[in-house]
C-alpha cells in the first residue's frame, strides 16, 4: 500500500505546537513496515531534523497556516497524484469540514487528544490516558480506538526490559522546550547537582541555553546534559524520577513505572497533567509560571527526604498501541475495500 500521513510541529512561539504530532506519526508509520509511506507535513521550525533523526525521507512540505480550501486542495491533489490508498492525520486545530471532504475520497484515520473522538472519518484514534480503553462508534459511525491502550508510541516500549538506574533525575520537554523551563531551572540546578545525579534532554530543536554551560563544566560527574537520543525509553528505564512536560513523553514515563512531575507547556497540557496525577502517575506542578521554580525545588526536595507522594496508580498502559492502533487500520481498511467490490 501507500500511506500518506499528515502531520505538523515545530517551534511556532504562537501555536500549541511542539513536536508530539510529528513523533506520533513516524512512530505509527513504523508499524507499517513492508507498506510504502509519504509524509505530507507542515514546518513551523526544526522538523526537518527529527526526520532525518529517524531516516525519513520521502517528505513533501505544505505552507504552514494554510486555509481549509487551500489544505484540502493540497492535500488531494497529492492522493491522486502518488495514488494513495489511505490517509493518517495527526495535526491539531484540524477542520472537521477537511476531514469529512477527505473521507468521500479516500480512507481516513484522525489522530485526536483530550476526550473528543467526534470526528468524520473512518478511524477516530484517541490514546488520551482520561479514556476508558474500548472500541465504539461516534455519532459519525466512525470506528474510535479509544483510551491509553491505544496510544502511539514508539515500538521500542512493545519489550520488557530491565536497565539499572544511573541516574536519579531525568529532565526532558519532549522535542521541544517551548518555554525555556530548562533555563529556569538553571537558578536551582547548583543546589541539587552535588545532590542528586541529573541528566537532561535538551531535544532535537531546542538550543542549549548559556546557562548551562557553567553548570555542565562545574558538575561534571553529577550532570550530563545531551541534545537528542535515540532511545529515550532506556534513558527513562534508568532514571528514578522524571520531570517533562504534558505532552507524550509521560506516556513514555508511565509504560516504564517511573513517577514523574508534570510542568504544562500548553493549556491543554493541564488537563492532562491532571489526569495523571489522579490516577497516581505523576504529580501535577502546574503551568509554566512564576512560582514553577518554587514548586520544582520543593518536588526535589521531597525526592531527596522520600516524601515523595504518587498515590495508588490505576488504569496501567502497555506499550503495544502502535501496534494495536495499525492492525484495527488495516482490518477495516480490508474490510472497506471489500465491500466496494461487492
Amino acid at each position: 500500500m501507500k500511506i500518506l500521513f499528515r502531520t505538523s510541529g515545530g517551534s511556532s512561539a504562537n501555536r500549541e505546537l511542539g513536536t508530539g504530532h510529528i513523533f506520533r506519526t513516524i512512530n505509527l508509520s513504523k508499524q507499517f513496515k513492508n507498506d510504502e509511506k509519504i509524509f505530507l507535513v507542515e514546518d513551523y521550525g526544526g522538523i526537518k531534523q527529527i526526520f532525518q533523526n529517524n531516516n525519513i525521507s520521502n517528505i513533501k512540505f505544505l505552507k504552514p497556516g494554510l486555509s481549509i480550501k487551500e489544505d484540502y486542495e493540497n492535500t488531494l491533489k497529492i492522493i491522486k497524484k502518488e495514488k494513495i490508498d489511505l490517509i493518517i492525520i495527526d495535526k491539531i486545530y484540524t477542520s472537521k469540514i477537511y476531514l469529512k471532504k477527505l473521507t468521500k475520497e479516500i480512507f481516513t484515520t484522525y489522530i485526536a487528544d483530550q476526550f473528543d473522538y467526534e470526528f468524520p472519518t473512518n478511524i477516530v484514534v484517541n490514546g488520551f490516558i482520561g479514556l476508558k480503553n474500548e472500541i465504539k462508534l461516534n455519532k459519525y459511525n466512525s470506528k474510535c480506538l479509544i483510551g491509553p491502550s491505544f496510544q502511539i508510541l514508539s515500538e521500542k516500549y512493545e519489550k520488557k526490559e530491565n536497565w539499572n538506574k544511573k541516574n536519579d533525575l531525568l529532565i526532558s520537554f519532549g522535542g521541544y522546550d517551548a518555554n525555556n523551563i530548562i533555563e529556569k531551572i538553571c537558578k536551582i540546578l547548583p543546589n541539587f547537582s552535588k545532590k542528586i545525579k541529573i541528566k537532561i534532554i535538551l531535544g532535537p530543536i531546542t538550543k542549549k541555553p548559556k546557562c548551562l554551560l557553567k553548570i555542565e563544566n562545574d558538575f561534571k560527574n553529577e550532570l550530563k546534559i545531551i541534545q537528542y537520543t535515540d532511545n529515550l525509553k532506556k534513558e527513562i528505564s534508568q532514571s528514578k524520577i522524571g520531570l517533562c512536560s504534558g505532552g507524550i513523553t509521560t506516556y513514555e514515563f508511565a509504560i516504564l513505572s517511573v513517577p514523574f512531575g508534570i510542568i504544562s507547556q500548553y493549556k491543554h497540557q493541564k488537563i492532562t497533567a491532571t489526569e495523571w496525577e489522579k490516577l497516581g502517575y505523576g504529580i501535577n506542578l502546574g503551568i509554566n509560571d512564576k512560582e514553577v521554580i518554587k514548586r520544582i525545588e520543593k518536588f526535589l526536595n521531597n525526592f531527596l527526604e522520600n516524601k515523595m507522594n504518587f498515590g495508588t496508580k490505576k488504569n496501567k498502559i502497555k506499550g503495544n498501541g502502535s501496534k494495536k492502533v495499525k492492525n484495527e487500520i488495516l482490518k477495516s481498511f480490508k474490510v472497506q475495500k471489500n465491500d466496494f467490490r461487492k
